[in-house]
């Protein structure tokens, strides 16, 4: 059953010393996301399935962007912009 949804946990724990992120879950999702670009270290398993992990990323594997929200009037302006400068090139 592992752990229930309220449970689920995903924690990162970055060091600047070394500069790398330290990464804790039992979220099922982000256990199989994780697994497919870092090698993790199984803490709790059930069924022959992890449920809780234990792993360590690179400063550059982890991304703090802030999502752009573009307006639908931004969107018709960029459209326009991009629509006169392919016929004036």
């Amino acid at each position: 059953m592992g752990y229930s949804r309220e449970e689920q946990e995903t924690t990162l724990v970055f060091d600047n010393g070394t500069g790398k992120w330290t990464v804790y879950s039992t979220v099922p999702k982000h256990i199989r996301k994780l697994s497919n670009f870092v090698e993790l270290f199984v803490l709790e398993s059930e069924d022959d399935r992890p449920i809780a992990v234990r792993g360590e990323l690179t400063e550059k594997m982890v991304s703090m962007k802030k999502e752009r929200v573009v307006t639908e009037e931004q969107r018709q302006k960029a459209a326009e912009r991009f629509a006169k400068a392919r016929t004036s090139g």
